[in-house]
Protein backbone atom coordinates (compact mmCIF):
# COMPACT_ATOMS: atom_id res chain seq x y z
CA UNK A 1 0.00 0.00 0.00
CA UNK A 2 2.79 2.24 0.81
CA UNK A 3 4.11 2.25 -2.53
CA UNK A 4 0.73 3.41 -3.84
CA UNK A 5 0.83 6.11 -1.91
CA UNK A 6 4.50 6.88 -3.21
CA UNK A 7 2.87 6.74 -7.08
CA UNK A 8 0.39 9.30 -5.77
CA UNK A 9 3.04 11.66 -3.59
CA UNK A 10 5.01 11.45 -6.59
CA UNK A 11 6.08 14.59 -8.80
CA UNK A 12 5.34 12.28 -12.06
CA UNK A 13 1.75 11.87 -12.99
CA UNK A 14 3.08 9.26 -16.01
CA UNK A 15 4.62 6.67 -15.26
CA UNK A 16 6.92 4.03 -17.64
CA UNK A 17 7.51 0.49 -16.95
CA UNK A 18 10.45 1.34 -16.21
CA UNK A 19 10.09 3.93 -13.39
CA UNK A 20 7.36 1.56 -11.91
CA UNK A 21 10.12 -1.39 -12.05
CA UNK A 22 11.71 0.55 -9.51
CA UNK A 23 9.12 1.67 -7.59
CA UNK A 24 8.10 -1.40 -6.76
CA UNK A 25 11.97 -2.83 -6.51
CA UNK A 26 11.01 -5.45 -8.65
CA UNK A 27 13.65 -6.90 -11.09
CA UNK A 28 11.37 -9.84 -12.43
CA UNK A 29 9.07 -8.57 -15.67
CA UNK A 30 6.51 -11.35 -15.17
CA UNK A 31 6.02 -10.47 -11.35
CA UNK A 32 6.18 -6.92 -12.33
CA UNK A 33 3.55 -7.52 -15.32
CA UNK A 34 1.09 -9.01 -12.76
CA UNK A 35 1.88 -6.42 -9.77
CA UNK A 36 0.43 -4.11 -12.95
CA UNK A 37 -2.70 -5.93 -14.08
CA UNK A 38 -3.77 -6.28 -10.52
CA UNK A 39 -3.11 -2.34 -10.33
CA UNK A 40 -5.58 -1.92 -13.49
CA UNK A 41 -7.89 -4.55 -12.48
CA UNK A 42 -8.72 -2.31 -8.93
CA UNK A 43 -8.77 0.90 -11.42
CA UNK A 44 -6.06 1.90 -10.01
CA UNK A 45 -3.78 2.09 -12.43
CA UNK A 46 -4.51 2.81 -16.27
CA UNK A 47 -2.63 2.60 -19.38
CA UNK A 48 -3.00 5.62 -22.45
CA UNK A 49 -0.87 3.24 -24.57
CA UNK A 50 1.24 0.44 -24.22
CA UNK A 51 3.93 0.39 -21.04
CA UNK A 52 2.76 4.13 -20.04
CA UNK A 53 0.71 4.03 -17.27
CA UNK A 54 -1.47 6.77 -15.14
CA UNK A 55 -3.19 6.66 -11.54
CA UNK A 56 -6.91 7.25 -11.21
CA UNK A 57 -7.64 10.54 -9.45
CA UNK A 58 -4.18 12.18 -10.61
CA UNK A 59 -4.54 14.73 -12.94
CA UNK A 60 -1.89 13.80 -15.74
CA UNK A 61 0.76 16.42 -17.53
CA UNK A 62 -0.19 15.71 -21.03
CA UNK A 63 3.60 17.39 -21.87
CA UNK A 64 5.00 14.33 -19.37
CA UNK A 65 3.23 11.64 -20.72
CA UNK A 66 3.94 12.99 -24.83
CA UNK A 67 7.57 13.24 -23.78
CA UNK A 68 7.33 9.62 -22.30
CA UNK A 69 5.65 8.04 -25.20
CA UNK A 70 7.64 10.16 -27.82
CA UNK A 71 11.48 9.32 -27.08
CA UNK A 72 13.82 11.34 -27.77
CA UNK A 73 11.44 14.28 -28.18
CA UNK A 74 11.04 17.60 -26.62
CA UNK A 75 8.05 20.17 -26.47
CA UNK A 76 8.11 22.93 -28.98
CA UNK A 77 6.35 25.15 -31.56
CA UNK A 78 2.70 26.60 -30.52
CA UNK A 79 2.81 24.60 -27.29
CA UNK A 80 6.33 25.63 -26.23
CA UNK A 81 5.49 29.04 -27.99
CA UNK A 82 2.50 29.35 -25.49
CA UNK A 83 3.80 28.64 -22.81
CA UNK A 84 6.65 31.45 -23.26
CA UNK A 85 4.18 33.81 -23.73
CA UNK A 86 5.11 34.32 -27.54
CA UNK A 87 1.54 33.10 -28.75
CA UNK A 88 -1.83 33.92 -26.65
CA UNK A 89 -3.67 31.74 -28.73
CA UNK A 90 -4.16 28.43 -26.56
CA UNK A 91 -4.28 24.62 -28.53
CA UNK A 92 -5.04 22.06 -26.90
CA UNK A 93 -2.79 19.83 -28.82
CA UNK A 94 0.94 19.11 -28.11
CA UNK A 95 3.35 19.70 -29.82
CA UNK A 96 6.32 17.41 -30.37
CA UNK A 97 9.88 17.66 -32.08
CA UNK A 98 10.22 14.33 -33.18
CA UNK A 99 11.89 12.39 -35.87
CA UNK A 100 9.12 11.78 -37.84
CA UNK A 101 6.14 13.36 -38.57
CA UNK A 102 2.91 12.01 -37.37
CA UNK A 103 -0.60 12.69 -35.49
CA UNK A 104 -1.74 10.40 -32.53
CA UNK A 105 -4.97 11.01 -30.55
CA UNK A 106 -4.09 9.98 -26.58
CA UNK A 107 -7.26 10.50 -24.19
CA UNK A 108 -8.52 13.69 -24.82
CA UNK A 109 -5.98 15.86 -26.95
CA UNK A 110 -3.76 15.22 -30.10
CA UNK A 111 -0.22 14.63 -30.15
CA UNK A 112 0.95 16.46 -33.20
CA UNK A 113 4.75 15.14 -34.30
CA UNK A 114 6.78 17.38 -36.44
CA UNK A 115 10.27 16.18 -38.17
CA UNK A 116 13.38 17.96 -37.69
CA UNK A 117 16.47 16.33 -38.37
CA UNK A 118 18.40 14.33 -36.26
CA UNK A 119 21.39 16.87 -35.69
CA UNK A 120 18.48 19.24 -35.02
CA UNK A 121 16.61 16.51 -32.78
CA UNK A 122 19.14 15.45 -30.85
CA UNK A 123 21.40 18.80 -30.01
CA UNK A 124 20.32 19.72 -26.89
CA UNK A 125 21.17 23.52 -27.25
CA UNK A 126 18.22 25.41 -25.27
CA UNK A 127 16.20 22.74 -24.33
CA UNK A 128 15.13 22.37 -20.71
CA UNK A 129 14.90 19.55 -18.25
CA UNK A 130 12.68 20.19 -15.51
CA UNK A 131 12.49 16.27 -14.27
CA UNK A 132 8.80 15.39 -15.96
CA UNK A 133 9.80 16.68 -19.74
CA UNK A 134 11.79 18.27 -22.36
CA UNK A 135 10.91 21.82 -23.47
CA UNK A 136 12.04 24.05 -26.08
CA UNK A 137 13.44 27.51 -24.54
CA UNK A 138 11.20 30.02 -26.46
CA UNK A 139 14.31 30.71 -28.34
CA UNK A 140 14.40 27.37 -29.55
CA UNK A 141 11.00 26.73 -30.28
CA UNK A 142 10.73 30.03 -32.79
CA UNK A 143 13.36 28.74 -34.55
CA UNK A 144 12.17 25.32 -34.90
CA UNK A 145 8.48 26.69 -35.92
CA UNK A 146 10.00 28.84 -38.60
CA UNK A 147 12.05 26.30 -40.25
CA UNK A 148 9.18 23.85 -40.14
CA UNK A 149 6.23 26.81 -40.78
CA UNK A 150 8.16 29.34 -41.98
CA UNK A 151 5.27 32.26 -42.53
CA UNK A 152 4.35 32.65 -39.14
CA UNK A 153 2.80 35.71 -37.08
CA UNK A 154 4.04 35.74 -33.48
CA UNK A 155 2.13 37.71 -30.80
CA UNK A 156 4.93 38.87 -28.53
CA UNK A 157 8.97 38.49 -30.31
CA UNK A 158 9.59 40.75 -27.33
CA UNK A 159 10.15 37.77 -24.96
CA UNK A 160 12.72 36.39 -27.36
CA UNK A 161 16.38 37.08 -26.69
CA UNK A 162 17.60 38.17 -29.76
CA UNK A 163 21.70 37.11 -29.43
CA UNK A 164 20.27 33.50 -28.22
CA UNK A 165 18.57 33.63 -31.52
CA UNK A 166 21.65 34.28 -33.23
CA UNK A 167 23.67 32.01 -30.95
CA UNK A 168 21.30 29.23 -31.64
CA UNK A 169 20.41 29.65 -36.00
CA UNK A 170 23.89 28.04 -36.91
CA UNK A 171 22.79 23.91 -35.44
CA UNK A 172 20.14 24.66 -38.54
CA UNK A 173 22.52 25.08 -41.24
CA UNK A 174 19.84 26.98 -43.13
CA UNK A 175 20.81 30.26 -44.72
CA UNK A 176 17.47 31.24 -45.67
CA UNK A 177 16.01 30.56 -42.14
CA UNK A 178 18.73 32.90 -40.55
CA UNK A 179 17.43 35.63 -42.79
CA UNK A 180 13.67 34.83 -41.90
CA UNK A 181 14.33 34.69 -38.31
CA UNK A 182 16.46 38.16 -38.11
CA UNK A 183 13.44 39.47 -40.32
CA UNK A 184 11.22 39.70 -37.02
CA UNK A 185 13.53 41.51 -35.65
CA UNK A 186 13.96 44.06 -38.28
CA UNK A 187 10.39 45.57 -38.26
Amino acid sequence: MEKIIELYNSKNTIFSLDELKNIFWISNIQVLKNKIWFLKSKWILYSPTRWIFYLKDKQINKFELANKIYSPSYISFFSALYIHSIIFQYQDDVYLAYKKTDTKKILDFEIKLKTLKKEILLNPSWIINNGLYSIATPERAFLDTIYLFWDIHFDNISKLDYKKIIELIPIYKNKPLEQKAKSYFLK
